[in-house]
């Protein structure tokens, strides 16, 4: 059997015209994409954002979030339907706040890091055992530690607590000597 005996000329016609009158996937694609960004107001923030950078005002991003905040809430006038919007904004501002001043300390971070693998470099490699110099190494220039590795590290600090007590009584015949 032949599927032609179903379907009649007329109507195959007609569906291969409304295949011809349908937009395109690539523009239909564009199009929903425009749609979803109007829903979302990437377009008025894009618009607010250029603003700013015209009046050459620099801020810091926690501090233009903040304004933007501000103008959304200030056009709200019934908050309660609004409450899960709230806590995201609220939510979105603490985060923001947090991880400010945490990438200042990684730049602090990173210059005393810097300084003890110097101040490193100058202890003589016959001071320290060869395992728990590896462990030292490990340990400053952030690789993974194995179990042996952070038993050494331990005894080492245990070794150091020994001998900055015994530094101080040093320090007390160094004076009496003077």
């Amino acid at each position: 059997m032949s599927i032609d005996k179903w379907i009649s000329k007329e109507s195959s016609k007609k569906g291969e015209d409304k295949k011809k009158d349908v937009i395109p996937k690539e523009k239909l694609d564009q199009l929903k994409k425009e749609k979803i960004r109007q829903l979302v107001g990437n377009n008025h923030q894009k618009k607010k954002l250029k603003e700013r950078k015209d009046e050459k005002i620099e801020e810091s991003d926690f501090f233009s979030y903040m304004i933007e905040f501000q103008e959304w809430l200030n056009k709200r006038t019934y908050l309660k339907g609004d409450l899960d919007k709230l806590e995201i904004w609220i939510r979105n501002l603490y985060k923001k706040l947090e991880t400010e001043p945490i990438q200042e300390s990684k730049s602090d971070n990173r210059n005393i890091r810097t300084q003890l693998r110097n101040q490193y470099k100058d202890i003589p490699p016959n001071f320290l055992d060869e395992k728990i110099r590896i462990a030292v190494n490990k340990k400053l220039h952030g690789m993974k530690r194995t179990s042996s590795d952070n038993y050494y590290l331990r005894k080492l600090k245990n070794i150091v607590q020994e001998k900055l007590k015994e530094v101080k009584y040093y320090e007390i015949l160094r004076k009496i000597l003077d």
